[in-house]
């Protein structure tokens, strides 16, 4: 792992805070988060390189986070959590949440409503796990 600095940590915030607020946008892509922060798509992927986090898997994280804060803080739909997330339907948003967090977006908000489970837990392979930077390494 690299080592981190305070300005590291800042710059990979900044970053992060970037490309969630994309992902809420509904379009992201590497070019459009790059001139976002006034970068050329090479410069980001250098940096994001030497944090040792791929760029889709920082995508993917800001995208489960935003949901999971959705279901759980909002009376939104799914399908108005989906579009404001991009996904064309509200199916895909469907598999794609629960791949990340082992349950439909429908039995994760009852979960969260019923207090039954921890915010901050990602699944894969039936398994749940904590999101951390260390999980978005290639």
């Amino acid at each position: 792992m690299p080592r981190r600095t305070k300005d590291s940590e800042q710059e990979l915030a900044r970053i992060s805070s970037v490309i969630a607020g994309l992902a809420l946008t509904g379009t992201i892509s590497l070019k459009s988060a790059a001139n976002h922060l006034e970068v050329s798509p090479r410069t980001l992927q250098r940096r994001l390189n030497r944090f040792g986090i791929n760029f889709w898997a920082l995508v993917e994280q800001s995208r489960f986070r935003i949901a999971g804060a959705l279901l759980r803080e909002t009376d939104l739909q799914v399908r108005e959590i989906a579009a404001s997330l991009g996904y064309g339907t509200p199916s895909t948003f469907g598999r794609a949440f629960t791949k990340w967090a082992g349950r439909s977006p429908n039995a994760y908000r009852k979960a969260h409503t019923d207090g039954a489970l921890r915010s901050g837990t990602m699944a894969r392979n039936g398994q749940q796990r904590h999101v951390t930077e260390r999980n978005l390494r290639r």
